[in-house]
Parts: structure tokens; C-alpha cells; sequence
């Protein structure tokens, strides 16, 4: 059965910086827990759509990301995904912006499959995606701030197929609304992802979160409190791989970085992931 071959591809395809919606969920009664170590840096910037040196060296985060999802029903799982981060902008003289740390945003969500393609076979799997997110507590105002510390809800909607047992597609196109005058969002998401061999996936990825308003860095009416309020664009690709140690741990690695944006870092990114899968049959489940 296809499910079969899906099983290394639910649990462990590769795991992003940034969280994205699946079709294909957990088996009922069963879940992963997925640890990531983030590091981004960046000399380049987008003030407006143009791209420039940062007015210091560099900025650099660092970003421990814990992740959760579980299979409520066959058709039903939630998510879970938090983190603590820190920020320094690195410059010689004078002082660059204050180095920031906190919590991130805590953002989660209900995935409901309309359509498995192990069922309605020559059919693509068919999701729709419900989430929140919860500001975190690190403080706006400067170029080091960790996020936009607002508050919000999500949706969207998630297509993925797998095709000859060994490769998969996938994406999703969603929008966001947010408080605190952060523009809205919406946000589209693809992937190829390559059953190397059973224990090594592969995966290429492309990003896109395009936002709402006007307002710019160093624009008429901008100011640094107004930071959250920017139209930041960005436009990024990824690659990685995923390997299965065995049924339980997977361990991946990628690599992203922004091929354009506005009003954002032009950041390179790396994150290692460690990722456990498991179940609660035996906790009275099927």
C-alpha cells in the first residue's frame, strides 16, 4: 500500500526554519516531537525593494525551535510550534542595534484531509489549515527585534501527491491576519521532496510571503516603532536532506536563502532538526 511508502515521508520530510502545512498526517493516535537549531545571518537588506549593506555588519540570529504534531483521527491532527531566539547586530564603532532575546511567537493549528490519495486513488492528497499565533515577549522597535510581536489567525490550503512510491510534491497557499497594524499576509509554499534511498530524502523548497500596506524603511512616515508595520516581502529557496536512523529518529539538515524581498534581511539560513516519531496505541488508542 502507498501508505506504507508514505511513512518516512510524513514523519520525516525535511524540517524548515519556518513552519508550513502538510497533506499528509499523522496516523491516528500517533505524533513527532522535532528539535531545530536555526542560524541566519545577513550583511544585505531590502530598504524598500532595494537591496543594500546593512547601516552596521551583520545581523545574526540564533533560534532553538521545539515542534509537535499528532494525529487526532485519520483525518484530524494538530501542531504545535515554539522557540527562544537571539539576535546581535555586529558592528565595530559606533554600537549597532541592542542585541534582543525572547520567546518567539507560539503558533498553532487543526489540519483537517478533505481528500487522501490512498483512497481516491489518481486523486492528490487535499488539506485545509486553520492556525493561530500568539506574540512572543522580545520587544519591537529596533533591526534586532526577533518578530513583528503580534497576535493572529491563519488559513489555507495544502495539495500534495506522491508519485512512483519515491517522489512527492507538495504546497500550499494561505493568508494571515495579524494585530497591532502588521500588514496582512499571504504566503505560498512548494516542495519537491525525492526518496533517495529508504533512509535518505531529499527535498528542495521555495517560499513566498508577500504582505500588504505601503509603508517602507526610511519612507515617508516610518520610524523605528513602526518597524512591524513595513510591507516586508520575501522570496527564498531551500535544499536539504532528511536521514532516517531508524523507524523513530530522523535527523535533517537545510539550507535557505532570500532571493528577494522588501523591507527584510537578505538572509542565509541553516537548520539541523532532530525529529522523534510516536504513538499511544497502547494508551488506549486503536
Amino acid at each position: 500500500m502507498k501508505s506504507l511508502i508514505l511513512v518516512p515521508l510524513v514523519f520525516f520530510l525535511s524540517v524548515s526554519a519556518w513552519a508550513e502545512g502538510s497533506p499528509w498526517l499523522p496516523v491516528s493516535k500517533s505524533g513527532s516531537l522535532n528539535l531545530s537549531y536555526v542560524s541566519e545571518s545577513s550583511k544585505k537588506f531590502y530598504r524598500g525593494k532595494v537591496r543594500g549593506d546593512l547601516p552596521f555588519m551583520k545581523i545574526e540570529q540564533e533560534t532553538f525551535h521545539l515542534s509537535a504534531d499528532y494525529g487526532l483521527t485519520d483525518s484530524l491532527a494538530i501542531d504545535l510550534e515554539v522557540g527562544v531566539a537571539d539576535v546581535s547586530g555586529k558592528a565595530p564603532s559606533p554600537p549597532g542595534p541592542p542585541d534582543k532575546d525572547g520567546t518567539t511567537d507560539v503558533n498553532f493549528g487543526l489540519t483537517w484531509r478533505v481528500l487522501d490519495e490512498d483512497i481516491n486513488l489518481g486523486a492528490p492528497s487535499i488539506a485545509l489549515r486553520v492556525g493561530a499565533t500568539i506574540a512572543g515577549n522580545y520587544g519591537t522597535g529596533v533591526p534586532t527585534s526577533i518578530g513583528d510581536e503580534a497576535s493572529g489567525i491563519e488559513a489555507s490550503l495544502i495539495v500534495g501527491k506522491i508519485l512512483g512510491g519515491r517522489f512527492a510534491l507538495s504546497g500550499e497557499i494561505g493568508h494571515r491576519t495579524r494585530n497591532n497594524k502588521v500588514p496582512d499576509e499571504t504566503f505560498l509554499n512548494a516542495a519537491t521532496f525525492l526518496m533517495a534511498t529508504p533512509r535518505l530524502i531529499l527535498n528542495a523548497q521555495y517560499q513566498n510571503i508577500m504582505a500588504g500596506g505601503s509603508l517602507d524603511i526610511g519612507g515617508p512616515g516610518f520610524n523605528p516603532g513602526r518597524f512591524p508595520e513595513t510591507t516586508e516581502d520575501i522570496e527564498r529557496i531551500g535544499f536539504g536532506a532528511t536521514f532516517n536512523v531508524n523507524s523513530r529518529l530522523g535527523l535533517g539538515l537545510n539550507w535557505f536563502m532570500v532571493i528577494d524581498g522588501r523591507n527584510t534581511a537578505d538572509f542565509d539560513t541553516v537548520a539541523a532538526t532532530i525529529s522523534y516519531t510516536f504513538d499511544t496505541y497502547g494508551l488506549g488508542g486503536r
